[in-house]
């Protein structure tokens, strides 16, 4: 008699060896339309007289819209299933609750799912409320594994989606042909904690890659010295497991990782080499200054942050907080200061991880599922990505930044999907006229193109700053760089002169929604926020003290420091004081504070702020509007209280 597991409102038939074998809805399939009437029909529980197109399907949901950042990401238990969705279209769109009383169990929407942060919980809501598959033409890789990782299904055939939604009974296979063959595996066993368990048992056995000697990117040369290779190389579509050098986790997702061992293993979890994992307390030390937060989000922080100390006691894990328990800074700060080195793997539970490539390592975000993985075994499974390489030359005008390039791209990426999964490889002689910092805002930012990650080509300004702020050599720094090979072969190239580059604003919504300074100059703005991990360096702060010094901001300017060592080397400069003088409100505890809608500066319900951050999605920063615009631009409009440029002063 073939046995059924439930997933959500799934049903899961397996073989006689517990594999998955095939998957039925037995719930509803919800089409997640943009039409609010349409949805809220579904939710009344009418079916639709006929199916909407894939074009009415509601694209480029982020991860903030599935679950949002403030307060729903503080929980990491079965309330989350009545929270999913309440942040879609600024909220409105779905009350809390109405998927979960709804009774669907498989969810359709447009290009784009799952876009932005990497948390976990996004696919925890999910299935929570009872979906059990989800289908969209594109899903962001991060997000899809968070699925698969949950023995939730995702697909992008919508012929095959069709047949799900209609209640037929589909062969796994069906599901899972377009993956390589160790996600169908971790498909079959009907997720990663199940496939762990069973090659630790000596049930999987890993099978080395057997790719011949070939020319390769930087990122494939790093995978093939961390994966286990016949010949030491690989290709795109390589599918195995990779050792992993650093591993970091960040106070929304340690503690829940740790749950999620305790429930799928029945034990505490273990951590191989505490040396090599770190957690910070980044994201929400400063929560508790959130305008109107309520004492249900503060207990929430609380269990969270208590959580994670413990954790990192119990376990020996290096812990970077300050002695009164705030944060030594943004993690992905930190570990470019004091962890990162070239060659590496990095992985931490966030999208922004791609930041370290900035140092010509191999770093992206992952899940709950997959730290808990390198907690246990310092390694997770991959596949080799496609690269698309962008080949810089020329130089930026004075008014632009490193953000105007990835604004750019990031518009491009929206568009085209061009980046989708793949790793953005920056090359050329343009790369060698940024600083570190400004070649982190490309490595920082190329999720915002949907890219997996995105990684340098070694730099004179690279060198330089590993030997000032980690006493390296020359000779250590050089013996450890990784190049492409010229004639490596990639899935694209993109040959961008940076003076044709004009400094954009990415409008509410998206931060691919790039236009020209001048469509949306003299906007009004109620507030300026600058800071974070993609602007919160002492290069970033250093262009807003140029702007600003011996100026008056006209609006309320917020500025927050990426780390203590940007905050202190800022006050040696004499920048800290230059700033506070132009009535900016400095503030000086590190973390991502307004970023993620978790400290003072983001716009609440009914304004606009302009910020220097990496996201403007919606409910990311608050309940307002959010624009996207280099630090110049950034500052300039504090001081004008409408959006413009440095000339405009």
């Amino acid at each position: 008699m073939t046995e059924t597991r439930k997933v959500g409102n799934v049903d899961v038939f397996l073989d006689a060896n517990g594999f998955v074998q095939a998957v039925q809805l037995r719930g509803r399939a919800l089409y997640l339309t943009s039409d609010v009437a349409t949805l809220k029909r579904q939710f009344r529980g009418e079916s639709l007289a006929e199916t909407p197109k894939v074009s009415e399907l509601y694209g480029h949901v982020s991860t903030d819209a599935i679950i949002k950042a403030n307060p729903d990401c503080y929980y990491y238990d079965d309330r989350l299933g009545t929270l999913v969705l309440r942040s879609l279209g600024n909220g409105g769109m779905v009350e809390a609750g109405d998927i979960r009383k709804g009774g669907f169990g498989m969810l359709l929407a447009g290009d784009g799912w799952g876009e932005g942060s990497s948390r976990e919980v996004a696919a925890l809501a999910l299935l929570y409320a009872g979906i059990g598959i989800v289908f969209a033409p594109s899903i962001a890789p991060i997000h899809r594994q968070n699925l698969i990782n949950n023995g939730m299904f995702p697909v992008t055939d919508w012929a095959l989606a069709q047949k799900l939604a209609a209640g037929e009974r589909v062969e796994i296979e069906s599901i899972r042909g377009a993956f390589d063959d160790l996600t169908k595996r971790i498909i079959s066993y009907g997720g990663l904690f199940r496939y762990m368990e069973a090659r630790a048992r000596g049930v999987e056995i890993d099978q080395p890659i057997e790719t011949p000697s070939r020319s390769m990117t930087i990122t494939e040369k790093i995978l093939a010295r961390h994966m286990k290779t016949l010949h030491g190389a690989v290709k795109p579509g390589d599918a195995g497991f990779i050792q992993v050098d650093v591993g970091f986790s960040h106070d929304y997702t340690t503690a829940p990782s740790a749950a999620m061992v305790r429930a799928a293993l029945g034990r505490e979890p273990r951590v191989r080499k505490p040396a090599s994992i770190h957690a910070f307390p980044d994201h929400l030390t400063l929560a508790h200054s959130l305008p109107g937060i309520s004492p249900e989000a503060l207990a929430g922080i609380q269990d969270l942050r208590q959580s994670q100390k413990r954790f990192a006691e119990e376990t020996g894990i290096q812990f970077h907080s300050t002695q009164f328990g705030g944060s030594t800074g943004i993690c992905h700060t930190v570990v470019r200061e004091e962890i990162a080195a070239p060659g590496q793997v990095i992985l931490g539970t966030d999208s922004h991880t791609c930041s370290a490539g900035a140092l010509n390592c191999l770093a992206y975000g992952i899940g709950n599922t997959e730290i808990a993985c390198i907690w246990e075994h310092n390694e997770v499974a991959g596949r080799v990505p496609q690269t698309v390489r962008i080949r810089l030359t020329g130089k930026l005008a004075p008014s632009c930044t490193a953000k105007d390039v990835i604004l750019n791209l990031a518009h491009q990426g929206k568009v085209t999907s061009m980046f989708t999964g793949k790793v953005m490889e920056f090359v050329g002689p343009g790369l060698s006229e940024f600083s570190l910092e400004e070649q982190a805002v490309l490595s920082n930012m190329a999720v915002e193109c949907n890219a997996l990650t995105a990684i340098m080509e070694p730099t004179e300004a690279m060198i330089e700053y590993l030997i000032q702020k980690r006493g390296l050599s020359r000779d250590q720094v050089k013996t450890s760089l990784v190049y492409p090979d010229p004639d490596s072969p990639v899935d694209q190239t993109i040959d961008l002169n940076l003076a044709d580059v004009q400094t954009l604003v990415a409008t509410p919504g998206h931060p691919g929604n790039g236009v020209p300074l001048q469509e949306v100059r003299g906007k009004a703005v109620d507030m300026a926020y600058a800071g974070s991990c993609t602007a919160g360096d002492i290069t970033s702060i250093g262009m807003y003290a140029k702007v600003l010094k011996g100026r008056k901001v006209r609006i309320p300017t917020f500025i927050q420091y990426g780390s203590e060592r940007v905050r202190e080397e800022a006050k040696r400069l004499g920048i800290h004081s230059s700033l506070l003088a132009a009535g900016v409100q400095m503030i000086e505890e590190p973390g991502c504070g307004a970023c993620i809608n978790a400290g003072p500066g983001g716009p609440q319900k009914g304004q606009v702020a302009i910020s220097a951050t990496n996201r403007n999605m919606p409910g990311r920063m608050g309940e307002g509007d959010a624009y996207l615009a280099n630090p110049y631009v950034v500052a300039a409009s504090a001081i004008k209280g409408v959006i413009c440029g440095p000339e405009d002063i």
